[in-house]
């Protein structure tokens, strides 16, 4: 899903931090540019103990939070 909505924002030019805001991935797991681009943008906060929990399967209500605020947010390429 993040890698979607990266994508689907038109890849915009994103330097990943070196340090990753989530408890349970870093600079070396896949997809970690686009899931620390999603919470720079404010579209994730991730959970509240501080995981992003990345194998977990996202809910249609997580969905249309993530659509909702990358629609606020960020104007989406087109």
């Amino acid at each position: 899903m993040a890698a979607f909505l990266y994508r689907y924002a038109g890849s915009p030019t994103f330097t990943p931090p070196a340090r990753s805001p989530f408890t349970d991935i870093g600079p070396g797991d896949q997809f970690y540019k686009e899931v620390t681009w999603l919470a720079a943008q404010r579209i994730t906060t991730g959970w509240p103990d501080g995981r992003f929990q990345p194998t977990q399967p996202i809910t249609r209500d997580a969905m249309a939070a993530f659509l909702y605020r990358l629609d606020r947010d960020v104007k989406p390429a087109r």
